[in-house]
């Protein structure tokens, strides 16, 4: 809380490129059209996917930004208020920087995995290097993989310990809009393309008949519950921000723009996945996913060479994120546990991150999604209420735990959680609850408002904040 507030700037150097890296970043989009029964359920995924990124805009992302541009105030100040200082030291501090480690093995995870596909796509390496073992229901990956996952473990903590995050962020901001690009390219030559087939033909036969559901919940539930983590940070994001007009434009071009045209590139993409071959890979590569588009539906058409070339290009880019979640794990954790500073919280904490990704636990997005969605949807379905109720510039840091805060915020992660839950009488009833993220968010959200109208409390005499003044 004492940390000094961030210099404000202009949308394009703050939130246009952090929100569009979100969106281009491969995991994020690699199961959007996974168990998409071919064309035939293409449209309802894309009406899905431009919702559910109008959400993330609207709900998770715009109201947090607005709270955090008012105040000038970094999330840990801004969430005191709704939740107490001590909620907010273990809800937006310890539970967001241990999530931050679980992105971060997630981004290297997918980095190496993706430039060890390329290499196979080359015909460099064989199926059997890919091959893992495993003791009861974990699957721990092969050694060449749990060696490439330590090298560039390593190489993420020591650009940590360098102080290159700068130097991350500037590549970023010229990789993303190109990355964006590249979508379109390939979702473009899957459209037209000499392997593109008419939707007729790709309408599944037999018994099985396309779902007449306009809408696709699991899509909307993969980019809303993917998004929330990001979403909330959105208060450090409008801190940034010169200006009102910045928070909006930045969120206009990243979000309502870039995001939705990723989101349905990418599923144009999947869709052009011919489904299992004979490359020796199908079992490591799930059919639908980006990757299989990429491995199996580029390489038959414009051959292995390119496929090889776009899955070492996402794979390398892939791995950018995990510098920033890597600080964002280190200091959340280290600020809370002091006894983690130095050598031996690096130990304990990149070996934690090392045997997530071993375990192949990283791999495991829907439901990493589903605990992101779960957690950090509900916290920016609390501050959402208190953008809307409370519209002072100077934000309140409460002490201790605020009870309206915390209850509505539990009560949303026990929602948002439904989908989880295994072996309960009504299980079969809960893993129906979707988009459980977005149910997240407005159980906690009516929660609050519902609890904050109730039992109304007076200003606090201790206030911080730098008194910024309403701009249209």
């Amino acid at each position: 809380m004492d940390a000094p507030a961030p210099e404000r700037r202009g949308w394009l150097a703050t939130i246009a490129p952090a929100y569009l890296g979100v969106f281009v970043w491969f995991p994020f989009l690699d199961l959007l059209g996974v168990d998409a029964p071919g064309w035939a359920g293409l449209t309802g995924r894309l009406l899905s996917a431009a919702l559910a990124v109008f959400c993330c805009y609207g709900l998770l992302y715009y109201p947090s930004a607005a709270l955090g541009w008012r105040s000038g105030r970094r999330l840990a100040v801004v969430a005191a208020e709704s939740f107490g200082a001590a909620g907010a030291e273990w809800i937006t501090g310890v539970l967001y920087g241990l999530f931050a480690g679980v992105l971060c093995a997630v981004s290297i995870y997918y980095s190496v995995k993706l430039t060890l596909l390329g290499l196979a796509s080359w015909t460099l390496l064989g199926p059997e290097l890919f091959e893992g073992w495993k003791l009861g229901p974990l699957r721990f990956e092969s050694p060449l993989v749990l060696i490439s996952l330590g090298f560039w473990l390593f190489i993420i903590t020591a650009a940590n310990g360098l102080r290159l995050m700068n130097v991350i962020a500037a590549l970023m901001k010229v990789y993303s809009p190109v990355a964006l690009a590249l979508l379109g390219l390939i979702a473009t030559w899957t459209l037209i393309g000499p392997g593109a087939e008419s939707p007729a033909a790709s309408t599944p036969t037999g018994d099985a008949s396309p779902s007449p559901a306009l809408l696709d919940p699991r899509v909307f539930q993969l980019i809303f519950g993917g998004f929330a983590f990001a979403g909330l940070m959105g208060v450090e994001w409008g801190g940034a921000a010169a200006s009102r007009k910045d928070v909006r434009i930045g969120g206009w071009v990243a979000i309502l723009g870039g995001g939705t045209f990723a989101a349905l590139a990418a599923l144009v993409i999947s869709a052009g996945d011919p489904g299992f071959g004979s490359q020796g890979l199908d079992w490591e590569i799930p059919s639908g996913s980006l990757r299989g588009a990429l491995f199996r539906g580029v390489g038959g058409s414009l051959g292995n060479w390119a496929a090889g070339a776009l899955l070492l290009l996402f794979g390398l880019s892939s791995l950018a994120p995990a510098c920033y979640a890597s600080k964002v794990f280190a200091d959340r954790c280290r600020g809370h546990w002091s006894s983690l500073r130095g050598w031996t919280g690096t130990l304990v904490g990149y070996g934690l991150i090392f045997a997530f990704m071993a375990g192949s636990l990283a791999a495991r997005l829907e439901t990493i999604f589903i605990l992101a969605g779960a957690a950090f949807a509900p916290a920016a379905g609390v501050l959402a209420i208190e953008a809307a109720l409370n519209r002072r510039e100077r934000r309140e840091v409460r002490p201790g735990w605020r009870a309206p805060g915390v209850a509505a915020w539990v009560v949303g992660v026990a929602v948002g959680l439904a989908p989880l839950v295994r072996g309960a009488p009504c299980a079969p009833l809960l893993g129906l609850v979707q988009p459980a993220a977005l149910f997240a968010f407005a159980t906690a959200a009516a929660v609050y408002a519902l609890a904050t109208l109730a039992f109304a409390e007076g200003p606090l005499p201790a206030v911080v904040g730098s008194g910024v003044s309403e701009e249209s």
